[in-house]
């Protein structure tokens, strides 16, 4: 080989790793943002954690991009937090993703498996719970029984909550075949209601009742835009279910909390008072 080429492969060289040293260091980190959901809004950070003799809940969030939409499991920890109670989570939420998913997924069953929750959050696909009686008896039914047992093996006194989703914003006339009630908000939201009443007995579990805080919402607030898109919540959304949550998971009441996760002051206090009737057991029904 000439001095030349030599000296040719051994500048290549010296530029290729320059370049994977630039990429692999001083380059901005890319994160692939999963699919099916708005990104969440860019708002305060979630408040540091209460002080070290805190009570500490762990809690596992098993759904998919209406788990994660509008930054909701960060609004969950930051209301917790503001309360004095240190909520550390772990999710896994691909878009679109059914609990029969879930059910066989390995990251699922390791995470289950590893055990020390507190709290596991189950929530099914938009459209599922409000099909028929035998659909949701067949397609959902044995996989909330399946994780909720995975749950409880390796973590005996966890609490599994089932987490009633919001219907669609307009209905959804895409299954009018199942039911006349599916092309509408309210007939929609009746029939995901029910699914999740009756999900929550068959698992053991407690009820979230996201679905009947959002009723009350949209019946005497109408004002207050509680979607991101026709399917998922937006940050007023999302924070009206984190105080659902909140009121549930945490067992006090959202009234008055000081976090509003960057939303108007008036408006938090609005979403806290209805998330605490819901919880109370206002809402259900048409």
């Amino acid at each position: 080989m000439t001095r030349r080429r030599a000296l040719f492969w051994l500048l290549a060289l010296v530029a290729v790793g320059y370049a994977a040293l630039w990429t692999g260091v001083f380059a901005p980190e890319r994160r692939a943002v999963p699919p099916g959901a708005p990104p969440s809004p860019a708002g305060p950070q979630v408040p540091a954690p209460p002080s070290p003799n805190a009570p500490t809940i762990h809690v596992l969030f098993i759904g998919n991009s209406l788990t994660r939409a509008g930054g909701l499991p960060e609004m969950i920890q930051g209301l917790a937090r503001t309360a004095g109670v240190n909520l550390v989570y772990e999710l896994h939420a691909p878009g679109g993703a059914r609990l029969r998913d879930q059910a066989s997924d390995p990251q699922v069953r390791a995470l289950l498996a590893r055990g020390g929750w507190d709290a596991v959050v189950l929530q099914e696909q938009s459209q599922w719970p409000a099909f028929g009686d035998e659909q949701v008896r067949t397609g959902i039914e044995p996989y909330a029984d399946t994780l909720a047992a995975l749950a409880r093996r390796t973590s005996p006194s966890a609490r599994v909550l089932l987490y009633e989703t919001p219907a669609r914003r307009d209905g959804d006339s895409s299954n009018l075949a199942v039911s006349a009630e599916m092309g509408t908000y309210e007939g929609m939201q009746g029939r995901i209601d029910r699914t999740y009443e009756r999900l929550a007995v068959l698992a053991g579990g407690t009820l979230v009742p996201a679905g009947a805080a959002w009723r009350i919402a949209r019946r005497e607030h109408p004002e207050i835009d509680l979607y991101g898109d026709p399917v998922h919540p937006g940050p007023s959304g999302a924070y009206l279910i984190a105080c659902v949550f909140q009121a549930v998971l945490v067992g006090r009441s959202p009234v008055g909390v000081a976090y509003t996760a960057g939303l108007d002051s008036a408006q938090a206090s609005v979403l806290q008072a209805i998330a605490w009737r819901a919880a109370n057991g206002e809402g259900r029904g048409p």
